[in-house]
């Protein structure tokens, strides 16, 4: 089981928003994914990660950091 929301906030909240969801998220395999421009923004509990979606080595990083938190492999196909 799994639980999707979708919102939406001005392009230049995304920092601040991903900030307040790094604190807010519980620890584990839950995070919270967007597209602002080139960039890819995937936030953990903790831990923010933005990279440009055309940066394979910086999504690859975005990915193992997934995997070792226990994110389903299937969650991982993060388009570029």
């Amino acid at each position: 089981m799994w639980t999707l929301l979708d919102f939406t906030c001005d392009e230049g909240l995304g920092d601040e928003l991903a900030a307040q969801l790094s604190v807010g998220l519980l620890p584990g395999p839950w995070y919270a994914d967007w597209t602002v421009g080139p960039a890819k923004q995937v936030v953990f509990a903790g831990r923010i990660f933005k990279v440009d979606r055309q940066d394979a080595v910086g999504l690859a990083a975005v990915r193992e950091y997934a995997r070792a938190v226990g994110v389903p492999e299937a969650q991982l196909d993060w388009a570029q």
